[in-house]
């Protein structure tokens, strides 16, 4: 909504809204006033869940384990998720913080090793013990596997180093090979020969462990992101952009591979691992998704479902004669039609870089705006083309976002507690519209010179006059306040999240009233700041209707009245 509606829009319907408000409030037990006391009345709303979630947050490498069961790595769960493919049923096998992890692999032994890549670490497990760093300061550290007899082997992708990891923990990683085209996810065969994508170069090789040769089987293959082969000896892999799954025919005289598409699936395709049966496992990280795939028909079934991956900011828009939701998310954003729950992207969601990650958006006609906390920038797409047609980089901690009239974007910067104006002409220019805020995280317009900031360390609603800096204390004492956003009425209601509830606030007075608790929100997500993480978003639609992100099952749930 534009601070022009803000002032002009509804009049009456606030009068009206402000009687009813304070109704409910003498009826839940007393008249509410400036103290903050908080008065329930959660009948006002019914929550429904318009997107479902999943139990995976993401999905990266999965392998099975000596117990049947396939372990699926989450980088931003810093889980490794143990599946029972019969059932679809998940449960945790390392838990965070422990089980950052990309990928897994399971030594003779029974041990557990994954690569905890944010950190640059390899940490293990042996059977009925405790996760411990088996290697470190390892940068990019990514895919890993045993051979036959307990060496475990890894990769550091995209420094393009293939090393031989000490699984006694006392000797330094010894370098195999450099430059070799960015190994990604492998099997290590029986006779010490590793299969794997060279990503870099679109090839499939093949590794001898004891000589370092290197055999190209196929080339101009697309850029593979994992493969594995089967009971005999047949060799599947999956194509990150293409979202194919593939079979590759090896030619005994000429040694050359020929690939034969198996099965189509939505990309990004991230990892495959292939049971006792030979039925084939896909992890989709965009959607948090488990595939089973059975290679002789190709027919797809779906072991654990999933929407979106992180799903934070929400904005709501029109798009295509529909009122539409845009959702910050780990891989860029979505679109999500608020009639029909449908979820798609307007942008490819396989790109490495511009963009794929999101923590708040902000919208109007034109162009779509996004931060991303985890590397420090915001981002600007345009609407009719998807491109990005503005970064602005080096923005600590950006949070919430709205866009002015004239569509420049107003970011809060977390950890400096600065409200920022970015410009679209000059990209380097930082206009400071407030400081002093302590943790701020949402925005939301209050009028056309005016916004109201989530603080979420103070707990505080605050009101800030944009051209002047000045602060006024709307109400406080929350818990841990995200997601904001203004109704047609005036009124703020604000996502609650360290007593996970949305609530709604007269701003003229500071009075509350809870309109849903239990919320399944505040999840922890690792390289977002604490205690905010994915921020929590909140948004209205034109019935009345309200929306909210959740980090923890990643759904999206609406408040009907």
């Amino acid at each position: 909504m534009t601070p022009s509606q803000l002032r002009s829009k509804h009049r009456v319907l606030r009068l009206a809204r402000k009687s009813l408000l304070c109704i409910v409030v003498s009826l839940c037990g007393a008249c509410a006033s400036n103290s903050g006391y908080t008065t329930t009345a959660t009948s006002l709303y019914r929550v429904e869940t318009l997107v479902s979630g999943g139990p995976l947050h993401g999905a990266k490498g999965i392998t099975f384990g000596p117990d049947s069961y396939l372990y699926v790595c989450s980088v931003y769960a810093q889980s490794i998720y143990r599946v029972n493919v019969q059932t679809g049923a998940v449960t945790v096998a390392v838990g965070p913080p422990h089980g950052t992890s990309d990928d897994v692999a399971f030594a003779p032994d029974g041990s557990m090793a994954w690569s905890a890549l944010p950190d640059g670490e390899i940490r293990a497990r042996q059977p009925g013990g405790e996760p411990y760093v088996l290697a470190d300061k390892l940068p990019l550290i990514n895919p890993l596997g045993y051979t036959a007899d307990g060496r475990l082997f890894a990769a550091q992708i995209g420094i393009d180093r293939f090393l031989e990891i000490d699984v006694s923990g006392t000797e330094k990683p010894r370098l195999v090979a450099r430059g070799i085209g960015h190994l990604n996810s492998f099997q290590i065969t029986a006779d010490d020969q590793l299969y794997g994508p060279l990503a870099g170069l679109e090839q499939l090789a093949q590794i001898d462990l004891a000589s370092g040769d290197i055999t190209v089987i196929a080339d101009s293959s697309g850029m593979l992101s994992a493969v594995s082969l089967n009971s005999t000896g047949q060799i599947y892999a999956v194509g990150w952009i293409s979202g194919e799954l593939l079979r590759f025919d090896i030619d005994a005289d000429t040694g050359v591979g020929t690939a034969v598409l198996v099965a189509q699936l939505e990309p990004p395709l991230d990892n495959l691992a292939i049971d006792a049966d030979d039925m084939i496992y896909v992890s989709q990280p965009a959607t948090g998704t488990i595939v089973k795939v059975d290679p002789a028909s190709g027919a797809q079934t779906t072991v654990v479902p999933g929407n979106l991956g992180i799903p934070g900011g929400l904005a709501i828009t029109m798009h295509k004669g529909r009122e539409t939701l845009i959702v910050a998310d780990d891989f860029g954003f979505r679109h999500v039609d608020t009639q029909t729950g449908e979820v798609y992207a307007t942008i490819d969601l396989t790109e490495f870089m511009d963009p794929l990650a999101a923590t708040a958006a902000a919208v109007n006609a034109d162009v779509i705006v996004l931060s991303d906390v985890s590397r420090a920038r915001v981002y600007m797409v345009d609407r009719t083309t998807n491109q990005t047609v503005h970064k602005w980089k080096n923005i600590d901690t950006p949070y919430g976002l709205v866009l002015t009239a004239s569509g420049e974007p107003i970011v809060a910067e977390y950890a400096s507690g600065t409200l920022i104006q970015l410009s679209t002409t000059d990209r380097t220019s930082r206009q400071i519209i407030a400081t002093g805020l302590d943790g701020p995280v949402g925005l939301a317009w209050a009028g056309p010179d005016a916004l109201y900031v989530s603080e979420t360390r103070s707990g505080a609603i605050t009101r800030i006059d944009i051209n002047t800096g000045a602060k006024v204390l709307v109400t406080g004492g929350l818990d841990r306040p995200e997601g904001l956003t203004v109704l047609a009425d005036g009124h703020l209601t604000v996502v609650e999240v360290g007593a996970r509830r949305v609530i709604e606030i007269d701003p003229d007075h500071g009075t509350r009233v809870v309109l849903a608790d239990a919320l399944p929100v505040g999840a922890v997500t690792p390289l977002h700041p604490a205690p905010v993480h994915t921020p929590s978003g909140i948004a209205a639609g034109s019935d009345g209707s309200l929306y909210v992100s959740s980090d923890e099952d990643h759904s999206i749930l609406r408040l009907v009245r």
